[in-house]
């Protein structure tokens, strides 16, 4: 069933583009729910985090932020704040508006990526019917990293209405898809602790002798996007199973988990791991937010189900993580329609059915 509200697939994307909705954007971005954006060759090194204020272009930031223009041969620098110019830009008809969320890959070398576009003071939303270029606020917070023109860091998600399910419809769609999974892959039934207007999802520390992976404090190894063999103890240090299961969270360390459970997108959906959410704990679970339809989802019944990995930050203070710790909220949104292409299944996906607490792309595997 086609629905009149929810997130737009990647054929009605490919329309956007022959429509000159999107402009700057290929054909090979695209993915099911969303399109990469990718970086330009203009960049620069900001005083700060700057956000426009209603009417304010960003070239008026630019000018009044700005230290310096950057140049590609350098990496950025642990906790110093980049302006990049995507090249995509929007001429959205009303009706039709966006987000951004990070990339897996760079939501898991700790590379926060916050779109920024002109008059809209806020990040990584745009209203329906804008107009505008995009650019992207980039923020190391690890390692330095080297990228380049042509990197795509965040990705972007188009909707017609609001496309969330209601807390009815998460629990239709819990016990009619069996979302949540074991392991072992045996369904999970939906209970007012795990079901609601998300799907709750529990952190492992118990799984395996390795239950994530810790950003070293004095890693200046530099992270190049253009190598996909670097050596995960040049930049992270593994976490080995605490014996008693809890892990202390140290404000301002990065730490790559995964949870307990695994999760499904059927395809007529879209996934969402919500904003941060106090009532979890003072810590961030995520940086990269987007799942696409078809995130677990193959036709063996019995196999479905994929875990999700966590960026974890703790917030002012140290916080005590055990297992089985609620640690995020999945919240599921209604496509249009169904993709012509789902995650994993059709598509070239790093991260399809993948296992435990798995670093990102550039790194070769342990």
């Amino acid at each position: 069933m086609r629905m009149e509200h929810g997130a737009i697939p990647m054929q009605v994307l490919r329309e956007m583009l022959g429509a000159g909705y999107i402009t700057g954007a290929r054909e090979e971005h695209l993915q099911p729910a969303s399109i990469d954006l990718s970086l330009s060759e203009e960049a620069y090194r900001m005083r700060g985090s700057y956000l426009p204020r209603s009417g304010e272009s960003i070239s008026d930031i630019i000018t009044r932020g700005a230290l310096y223009k950057h140049s590609w041969d350098r990496p950025l620098e642990v906790n110093a704040t980049y302006l990049v110019r995507l090249n995509e830009s929007l001429a959205l008809p009303p009706g039709i508006q966006a987000s951004t969320s990070n990339k897996s890959s760079s939501g898991r070398i700790n590379l926060r990526g916050r779109l920024l576009a002109d008059g809209v003071p806020r990040f990584d939303d745009i209203p329906a019917g804008y107009k505008g270029g995009l650019w992207i606020e980039l923020l190391p917070k690890s390692f330095p990293i080297r990228i380049h023109p042509g990197d795509r860091i965040n990705q972007m998600r188009f909707f017609h209405g609001e496309a969330r399910l209601s807390t009815l419809e998460h629990r239709i769609a819990m016990d009619r898809h069996g979302l949540l999974r074991n392991q072992d892959g045996t369904r999970i039934p939906a209970s007012v602790d795990n079901c609601g207007r998300g799907i709750t999802m529990t952190v492992d520390l118990e799984s395996s002798e390795l239950v994530g992976w810790k950003a070293k404090e004095s890693a200046w190894n530099i992270l190049d996007t253009r190598q996909f063999d670097h050596n995960p103890s040049d930049f992270f240090e593994p976490v080995e199973k605490p014996e008693d299961g809890e892990l202390i969270l140290r404000p301002g360390t990065f730490y790559i988990l995964s949870t307990k459970e695994k999760i499904i997108t059927p395809p007529n959906y879209s996934t969402q791991m919500a904003a941060y959410d106090p009532s979890k704990g003072e810590f961030r679970s995520h940086f990269a937010g987007f799942f696409d339809p078809g995130w677990g989802w193959i036709e063996d019944e019995s196999k479905r189900g994929s875990v999700a990995v966590l960026e974890v930050e703790a917030y002012g203070q140290d916080f005590v993580l055990r297992d089985g710790q609620p640690v995020c909220l999945m919240v599921y949104e209604h496509m249009l329609a169904p993709p012509e292409k789902l995650y994993g299944a059709d598509l070239n996906s790093n991260y399809a059915f993948q296992t435990g607490p798995r670093l990102a792309k550039w790194f070769r595997k342990t």
